[in-house]
């Protein structure tokens, strides 16, 4: 049986997905690349205002300490991969931002005969770098205009049920469940005094660190609840971070669940996945019409890829 590296982050079992549909065709050592994520954005983000405003003028600066932060791990994220010679004959990457270069070099090395395929889930314009990239000969992103400008190959993100259905009948009006980044909670906060009294909203934030805010919790929902919730809800919340152009997991889940969308993404038109399902909205004062919520799902024939169909995608 082939070998195959997978380097992905771990999130709500994607991972384990991916790792199970490929271990049927493959040989599969899965690394968690984004293991160190924290400790290195707290290694790079020291630094004077002085350099700081250095990696803003010259990116070969901003390569070199990105670089630095992330070399401290390179050990230990080797020992977790075989490098013997020739050992992978595929090595498939997502996003991958918190692996040094150097560790990328050393696996081009050690398999010089691999495929190395790359595929972004996240904008690239938003990785804490993109110097890795180089490192792959197939490359692949979520993000329809990033890939017109870096010349990648388009593919949309997967689901990881292959059929769930919408239930009977409808628990929640309005459904709003993420990490409580950036301005989530502020929206949160202002969707219940808004509709909390006419509807029935059921709210989930993640946010360990703060959990002292209205509907934030320290543990997030696993992915089979955060489905059955999906599930008996009419509409969806998408609240992506502020700077991302492709859609959100969330707006595929939605087909698989029959759920109708609200989101504060305005790129979402430019993609095959918009339908009269997807209602976007003001991200500084979102406005949910009534009409929107009652009116039912409508079948638009559009599917969301299954993992197996998502693999073909890569011939693997």
């Amino acid at each position: 049986m082939e070998k195959l590296l997978l380097l992905m982050p771990s999130f709500m079992g994607y991972e384990k997905s991916l790792q199970d549909q490929l271990g049927k065709k493959y040989e599969v050592t899965l690394l968690n690349c984004d293991q160190y994520d924290k400790v290195i954005l707290e290694e790079y983000k020291k630094c004077s205002k002085f350099r700081w405003m250095l990696r803003k003028l010259f990116s070969a600066i901003k390569e070199h300490d990105q670089e630095r932060a992330e070399a401290k791990y390179l050990v230990q994220t080797l020992e977790k991969i075989n490098t013997t010679k020739n050992y992978y004959s595929v090595v498939f990457c997502i996003n991958g931002s918190f692996l040094s270069d150097k560790f990328y070099q050393v696996v081009r090395e050690k398999n010089p005969q691999a495929r190395f395929i790359y595929y972004a889930w996240d904008d690239v314009k938003n990785l804490i770098k993109q110097s890795h990239i180089k490192f792959f000969d197939e490359r692949f992103a979520y993000n329809i205009s990033e890939c017109k400008k870096y010349n990648f190959s388009y593919c949309p993100m997967f689901v990881q049920n292959e059929t769930v259905g919408h239930d009977s009948k409808d628990l929640y009006d309005i459904l709003f469940i993420g990490s409580a980044h950036s301005d989530r909670q502020k929206i949160a906060d202002e969707l219940y005094s808004k509709y909390g009294k006419e509807y029935k909203l059921f709210i989930y934030l993640y946010d360990p660190a703060h959990t002292n805010g209205n509907f934030c919790h320290d543990q997030p929902l696993t992915y089979e609840k955060y489905i059955a919730y999906m599930r008996k809800s009419k509409v969806l919340i998408d609240v992506p971070q502020s700077t991302q152009e492709g859609p959100t997991t969330r707006s595929f889940d939605a087909l698989l669940t029959k759920t109708k969308v609200v989101t504060v993404n305005p790129f979402i038109k430019e993609y095959p996945i918009y339908s009269d399902n997807i209602l976007i909205v003001d991200r500084n004062n979102i406005v949910i019409d009534d009409a929107f919520i009652e009116k039912p799902y409508v079948e638009t024939g559009y599917q969301a890829l299954t993992i197996p169909e998502w693999l073909k995608k890569f011939d693997l």
